[in-house]
């Protein structure tokens, strides 16, 4: 009786094995796709990169090509279209497959369509419609990568999650660095003017007094501190920040923050005639909340705050301040008092500016429409608009 009983279990083991697994999975036919004649190379290549995709995805089993090209051809002079569900009927059950997918490219003059159709064999039901658009003759194959993903999803019952191919299908790669360029250039005007003076006064409670040479910074605008006079070899020794220009215009109240210097063991109050310019300085940003109102792809936009950060890092004349708690802060500044006190730490963190935003336009030509945000004003120190490709 044991001995029985140990055979059917090892005969149930068997049959739950990786052979019965496999034979589970549903069979998909994919049929050559159609496409106008000066693009025709596009379709003939459509269906053998679809049929990679399915068979990369382990969740279908799939119709080899050339079965799939003779069964349409055996019945093509029947056939009045490949989306005649009589006839994807006929070839569907001549293959032996659960589901046929077939499809075509058209192109409408300035863009592609991939259009695929998945028929149940059985049911005759279509089971998934979907267009996929493309600009660039390029792009073919990751429209087919986008389609044959939720083809496979869905046979096998699953949810397709967006990847990152389908996220930028017509973005180039090259469109992301251009736009962090252009908005590194638009940020330059921060330097547009120069701004000199030196601290005449000190005011208590962190705060001195600027009298100015040259300009008249905004408020929330940083400006250097140096050990000693004009030259490159000065060494900064703080941060002031200004807060309010004075009664008579010649200077303004600053709000002032030393730099860590672990060779001076006190730390003393800045001295009078001490001088401050925004020559050299680099200003310290955070890039916030950033949205787009053409499409809500927030795969599109992380993929610009990440090139932005990278840009930043790499000027000469910014820093980019990208710790978790800081990423966290910058992008939920909320309103109100929770704004006002996400901006404080970010002050204390080192942050003198946060972009926060929209990219607003269709996809492939967005334009961003940002905000400098001051972290030690709340307000907004400046706007930065540009176009971009992606």
């Amino acid at each position: 009786m044991r001995k029985l009983a140990c055979i059917t279990l090892g005969a149930l083991v068997l049959s739950t094995g990786p052979a019965a697994l496999a034979a589970e999975k549903q069979v998909v036919a994919v049929l050559p796709f159609g496409s106008p004649t000066r693009y025709s190379e596009m379709g003939d290549n459509a269906q053998p990169t679809f049929i990679t995709e399915l068979v990369k995805s382990k969740k279908v089993r799939v119709v080899d090509e050339k079965r799939a090209d003779d069964a349409v051809k055996r019945f093509e002079r029947a056939m009045t279209g490949l989306y005649d569900s009589a006839k994807v009927k006929q070839i569907g059950k001549f293959l032996k497959a659960d589901y046929v997918v077939s499809g075509m490219i058209a192109y409408t003059g300035d863009a592609f369509t991939m259009t695929v159709h998945l028929t149940n064999v059985e049911t005759l039901e279509l089971e998934m419609a979907e267009d996929v658009d493309f600009r660039d003759v390029g792009k073919m194959r990751v429209a087919v990568r986008t389609l044959a993903k939720k083809v496979a999803a869905m046979v096998a019952g699953e949810d397709a999650k967006k990847g990152r191919h389908e996220a930028f299908l017509n973005v180039d790669g090259r469109s992301f660095h251009d736009a962090a360029e252009a908005c590194i250039s638009a940020l330059t005007r921060l330097d547009d003017w120069r701004y000199e003076g030196e601290i005449d006064e000190d005011m208590g409670g962190k705060k001195v007094h600027v009298k100015l040479r040259h300009g008249r910074p905004k408020p929330g605008m940083p400006l250097q501190v140096y050990e000693e006079g004009l030259g490159e070899n000065d060494k900064p020794i703080g941060v002031v920040y200004v807060e309010e220009p004075d009664e008579k215009g010649a200077g303004f109240v600053a709000r002032w923050i030393k730099e860590e210097d672990p060779e001076k063991k006190k730390k003393g109050d800045f001295g009078l005639g001490t001088r401050v310019s925004n020559a050299r300085y680099k200003y310290r940003i955070a890039v916030g909340e950033l949205v787009d109102e053409a499409e809500d792809n927030e795969d599109l936009v992380k993929m610009f705050q990440d090139k932005l950060l990278e840009t930043l890092e790499e000027s000469d004349r910014f820093v980019a301040k990208s710790d978790d708690d800081v990423a966290e802060l910058a992008r939920s500044l909320g309103r109100g008092s929770k704004k006002t006190k996400a901006l404080e730490q970010l002050h204390k963190a080192g942050v003198d500016f946060v972009i926060t935003g929209k990219f607003i336009g269709s996809p492939g030509s967005r334009r961003a429409d940002f905000k400098v945000v001051s972290t030690v004003t709340g307000k907004v120190w400046q706007t930065l608009k540009f176009e971009t490709r992606i």
